[in-house]
């Protein structure tokens, strides 16, 4: 059936070029196939998965569904009542938000955010009244300035993290702020490495 016979391979021995040929052959196509099967296993889990939240989503939907009827009306509205649904949620100290919600508190170092993303403006909400103007409008150049600040600070951060913990100077020129206002006040100017 034109399969390579058993004896050539005793051919192998004495042609060594052959012989690493075939075993980087046979070692490569085991890595790819392996990885291949763990990439199938991969994919057919997370489909599995989403899957089963979805079914699980859908059974307890069913579960509610069924279990509605035998409900007294009573006990439901005095649930419903409970939720305080029709009282504005508090988003922050005295920043009242919207209704319909249900409040759920979480610590403050969960998600921290140091910059507003919520732009307040202060004066009547009625629809027909014009948005105030903005008082930085046209600053994108301050913002742009702002974010250069931030990522070479960053980058500052990560290059004296990076150098084993050693303190002071290094192979920076710039040096720390720190640094930059000592050497200010003194009058003197460092000398870079």
């Amino acid at each position: 059936f034109g399969m390579f016979s058993g004896t050539n391979y005793d051919d192998l021995e004495s042609d060594p070029a052959l012989l690493v040929v075939c075993f980087v052959y046979v070692v490569t196509t085991v890595i790819f196939m392996l990885n291949l099967l763990i990439a199938q296993l991969n994919c057919a889990y997370h489909a599995t998965y989403v899957d089963m939240m979805g079914y699980a989503r859908l059974n307890r939907g069913k579960i509610v569904y069924e279990t509605m009827p035998s409900c007294p009306k009573v006990r439901w509205a005095a649930f419903v009542g409970a939720l305080r649904l029709d009282e504005c949620c508090e988003f922050g100290e005295g920043d009242m938000g919207v209704p319909g919600g249900v409040q759920v508190f979480e610590p403050s170092s969960a998600n921290i955010t140091t910059v507003d993303m919520i732009k307040r403006f202060g004066g009547s909400t009625s629809p027909a009244a014009q948005w105030p103007e903005e008082e930085a409008a046209g600053n994108d150049e301050e913002d742009r300035f702002d974010r250069m600040e931030k990522l070479i600070e960053k980058a500052m951060k990560r290059m004296a993290g990076g150098r084993g913990g050693k303190k002071g100077g290094g192979g920076s020129s710039m040096g720390t702020e720190e640094q930059q206002e000592s050497s200010a006040r003194s009058g003197g100017t460092e000398a870079s490495e």
